[in-house]
C-alpha cells in the first residue's frame, strides 16, 4: 500500500532508546562523579554549590508530594480520581539546579551526594523521562 506507514527498524528503535537513556542519565553520572571524585573546592564555590543544591532537594520534595502524597490523601479522604485536579510540580527544574550545583562545587562529596539524592528522588526529573515514557511509541518509535 502506498499510504501505509512502516514500523521503524528494530535497530533504529534500540539506538533511540539507548541515546535517550544515556542523555537522561548524564545528570546522575555528574552527581556521582562530583561525590566520588573529591578535591579541594574553594569556599565561595562550595557555598554556591550548597545554595544551588538546596533548591533541587526542596523541589524533589514538592514533586514527590504532588505526584504521590496528594493523590493518596485525596483518595483517603473519600475523593474520586476524577475530581482530583492535576497539579504539575516543577519538572526538569530540580535537575537543572542539581547540575548547576555539581558544576559549581565539583569535588564536594556532600554537594554531589545531595544532588544525587535529589535527582533520583525527583519524579519529574530528567532521569525519569525514559522510564515514564518507555511505552510511548510516538516518542521512541516515530
Amino acid at each position: 500500500m502506498a499510504g501505509a506507514e512502516r514500523a521503524p527498524e528494530p535497530r533504529r528503535r534500540v539506538l533511540r532508546r539507548a541515546l535517550g537513556i544515556i542523555v537522561c542519565g548524564l545528570p546522575v553520572l555528574l552527581a556521582v562523579a562530583c561525590a566520588l571524585w573529591p578535591r579541594a573546592v574553594p569556599a565561595p564555590r562550595e557555598a554556591t554549590g550548597w545554595a544551588l543544591v538546596t533548591l533541587p532537594v526542596l523541589i524533589a520534595g514538592l514533586n514527590l508530594y504532588l505526584a504521590y502524597l496528594r493523590p493518596w490523601r485525596h483518595r483517603r479522604q473519600g475523593g474520586s480520581p476524577t475530581d482530583l485536579r492535576h497539579v504539575s510540580g516543577l519538572p526538569l527544574v530540580g535537575t537543572l539546579f542539581a547540575v548547576g550545583a555539581c558544576i559549581a562545587a565539583f569535588g564536594s562529596a556532600t554537594v554531589g551526594g545531595l544532588a544525587l539524592v535529589a535527582t533520583l528522588a525527583d519524579p519529574d526529573g530528567v532521569p525519569w523521562i525514559p522510564i515514564r515514557t518507555w511505552h510511548d511509541a510516538s516518542l521512541w518509535d516515530a
